[in-house]
């Protein structure tokens, strides 16, 4: 069973191949391989017997030369010296020689070289030896020290000669018995891979029958596949287009004349037939944009209208790229998207989008009336109110009194809503330039603004260090400004209000909306007091606009104080939250992130 998979198995097949014509070059390589290694046989004797040859010539001259010296040292003729010793002219050329001949030969190149050294070092010992005997007053000791060890040193080189050449004779040796065993061994497995590889061509032209049932099977599964695509095509609503750029020919698929309103097929494929129901104010563009990316073969991606027959208008989106098809060709293939409704929806959000904008004007007109035009009257109000109390407040009854200290706290009232109404509108649509901001020095300003508050409240306030850090700066003081603001006003009765603001490390990961806060990059900013506090089931509700607790009527606001916090909290991809408890306190816990 599993002989017939791997059978009709196409890509075992192509492996057999694959061996089968690495055998055929194999066994061509073998033969070329044993001329060449004749070939080589003979070069490797040559070479080793002029090596050898070289060699003997060397330490030849060598004696000659230790021949000389010690004659001199015996005669004191300087005729042994002249013209021949010390001379290293005909010991060049030999190793030049050797070079040459052993140039193919890494280890024979590296011996060499070793050769080379021995004899400089014999040439030294000659000097030496020289030199000893030329004194005014020779020691015979140390001379005869110096010509031992000159004498060893030769046998030592003549060692290492014959050394190397006995090893060229034993590889000569070595390389024409392995010559004559891969002779007689290159026969037997050349006849059993030929029979191999008739056998492997055998089931190789049994399986291309196998193949082209396959073929045909295949064959019908691809027509199957066509007809699913042609049917998906209609069900997206996209129809594809191709076009050869070699034959100039073009290619529609059925739902591409459906998008048309049209038949499949009811038109022979081409430009200039298709170009009849692009929209007259389109065809122009589209064509050029076409027939310019059939020279650049850049991609392209188009939105145009089609005319359909009767009448109607559907937008298309275009999108086509370049790639070659099997025979090599460059061909042009794209799909045609129906975005009509797209469209349509695009239609309607625009103009959803200007009545938006319509809308934001509208409320900056009201931010300007907020902040300018109804401030106005209300200050007039105000200073009329103090001129009364100053003048006639003494002629009014006790009931006159109360209405009148009721319109005093209403003002006041509504000019804090204004106030809070303006800064939070600076929140969203004021500039937000980031800059490096000393946070210790800004809150020191803050501390300077409110210092009359701070003093009527005898408020201690104990201020850390603090980070400097990437803000919008205007917006960073009015956070605090609330943030402290609020601990003076919610402070707890006959107890002088205590405030810490400091930051500190994100000992464990904090997670706040799904998102984890870590101290790599984050800072925590902590402001913390001793006020009324609330109960923790409204911490949530703090931060809504216009959400006051129930807190009496001796503490008054407007509901938008620690709205307009986590607005610039939020400005800055930061989070705000509070822990709190009545009667002991609430601690605001501000994350910043480390890089803007």
């Amino acid at each position: 069973m599993k002989l017939a998979k791997l059978y009709k198995n196409s890509q075992v097949f192509k492996i057999a191949l694959g061996i089968a014509i690495a055998v055929v070059g194999y066994i061509a390589c073998v033969f070329y391989t044993q001329m060449r290694s004749l070939d080589s046989s003979v070069d490797i004797i040559t070479n080793a017997t002029e090596t050898q040859l070289e060699l003997e010539r060397v330490l030849s001259i060598i004696s000659i030369y230790e021949t000389n010296l010690r004659s001199y040292i015996i005669t004191k003729d300087e005729s042994y010296l002249e013209k021949r010793f010390l001379r290293r002219g005909e010991i060049e050329t030999n190793l030049k020689r050797i070079n040459v001949l052993v140039a193919n030969n890494p280890a024979r190149v590296k011996d060499v070289k070793r050769l080379n050294k021995l004899i400089d070092y014999r040439f030294k010992l000659f000097r030496e030896t020289l030199l000893l005997a030329k004194s005014k007053m020779p020691n015979s000791e140390v001379l005869n020290a110096k010509l031992q060890e000159s004498n060893d040193f030769t046998e030592l080189m003549k060692n290492y000669v014959y050394k190397t050449i006995n090893a060229e004779g034993d590889k000569v040796k070595i390389h024409n018995n392995n010559h004559q065993f891969e002779l007689q061994d290159s026969i037997i497995s050349a006849f059993l891979l030929v029979i191999l590889s008739l056998l492997i061509l055998l089931l190789s032209f049994n399986k291309m029958n196998v193949d082209i049932y396959e073929l045909k099977r295949a064959n019908d599964e691809l027509k199957f596949l066509n007809h699913s695509f042609n049917n998906a095509e209609k069900i997206a609503g996209f129809g594809h287009w191709k076009i050869n750029l070699e034959t100039n020919t073009y290619s529609f698929s059925d739902n591409f004349f459906r998008l048309l309103g049209l038949e499949p097929q009811s038109f022979v494929p081409s430009l200039e037939n298709i170009s009849k129901y692009v929209h007259p104010d389109d065809i122009e563009y589209v064509t050029q944009m076409h027939l310019d990316s059939l020279v650049s073969y850049n991609p392209t991606s188009l939105m145009y209208r089609f005319v359909l027959p009767n009448g109607d208008l559907k937008y298309v989106m275009s999108v086509g790229s370049f790639t070659r098809n099997g025979k090599g060709q460059m061909v042009k293939t794209g799909v045609n998207y129906d975005m009509t409704e797209q469209y349509k929806r695009t239609i309607e959000l625009e103009e959803n989008n200007k009545e938006l904008i319509s809308i934001n004007e509208e409320l900056e007109s009201f931010n300007n009336i907020v902040s300018h035009d109804l401030q106005e009257p209300l200050r007039k109000i105000q200073m009329f109110i103090s001129r009364i109390e100053s003048t006639e407040v003494d002629s009014i009854s006790e009931k006159g009194k109360g209405y009148f200290y009721k319109i005093r706290t209403s003002a006041n009232k509504m000019q804090t809503l204004l106030i809070d109404l303006v800064n939070y509108s600076r929140t969203i649509k004021g500039d937000k330039v980031f800059e490096n901001t000393d946070l210790k020095e800004l809150v020191y300003h803050v501390i300077d603004d409110l210092s009359s508050d701070i003093e009527e409240k005898k408020a201690k306030i104990d201020l850390g260090d603090l980070p400097t850090v990437k803000v919008i700066s205007f917006q960073m003081e009015q956070l605090f400004i609330n943030l402290i603001s609020n601990s003076l006003k919610y402070s707890q009765e006959d107890v002088a209000p205590e405030i810490s603001i400091f930051s500190e490390k994100i000992d464990k990961n904090e997670v706040f909306d799904n998102e984890i806060i870590t101290d790599q990059d984050y800072y925590k900013i902590v402001v913390k007091d001793n006020g009324i506090g609330f109960k923790q089931e409204y911490a949530e509700k703090v931060f809504i606009l216009f959400q006051r607790l129930e807190t009496g009527s001796k503490y008054s606001g407007t509901g938008l104080g620690l709205a307009i916090c986590k607005r610039i909290v939020d400005n800055h991809n930061g989070f705000i939250k509070v822990i709190s408890e009545p009667n002991v306190g609430s601690t605001f816990s501000i994350f910043l992130p480390k890089k803007a």
